[in-house]
């Protein structure tokens, strides 16, 4: 397996993996589309500053990526943080680390950019996610609410 920076190769790849994602996230949010496929997401985003991907590859083969930024409001944060926009293995390469490496690249991402921390926003009902945030060190420390509106 190897780990390494996207660049505009890689958008098709990381668009397709992004839907998988939203598509995967749909048990858990009933107001995402399971029909909904992304399209050029990335390719601009790519050449933003602070703006970063990573992919893993196994056998040649996309496994999976992340993908964040830099946010900072000069003034009100003392350092930037850096923030996971889009994080996602594929199920059948999970639990052999790829997700660690992938989150150890960004990491090292967010230091390099003087990041004070990193956050991302995660499904409360994600097991898996929620214990792979736990053993890399994330705590909670906001919580992200949504109200269901009758319609």
């Amino acid at each position: 397996m190897t780990v390494r920076e996207a660049n505009k190769n890689d958008c098709e790849i990381m668009d397709g993996l992004l839907t998988e994602l939203i598509r995967y996230e749909t048990s858990y949010d009933s107001n995402l589309n399971q029909e909904y496929t992304v399209k050029n997401n990335y390719a601009e985003r790519l050449e933003w500053p602070g703006h970063k991907a990573f992919i893993a590859e196994e056998n040649g083969e996309a496994a999976g990526f992340i993908y964040g930024f830099i946010y900072s409001i000069p003034d009100m944060y003392a350092s930037p943080v850096a923030i996971v926009d889009a994080f996602y293995v594929r199920e059948e390469f999970r639990g052999r680390g790829i997700g660690r490496e992938l989150f150890s690249e960004f990491k090292k991402f967010a230091a390099a950019e003087n990041a004070a921390r990193i956050e991302l926003k995660v499904m409360s009902e994600n097991d898996k996610a929620l214990a792979l945030y736990g053993s890399l060190g994330f705590r909670e420390t906001k919580k992200y609410m949504a109200l269901e509106l009758d319609r």
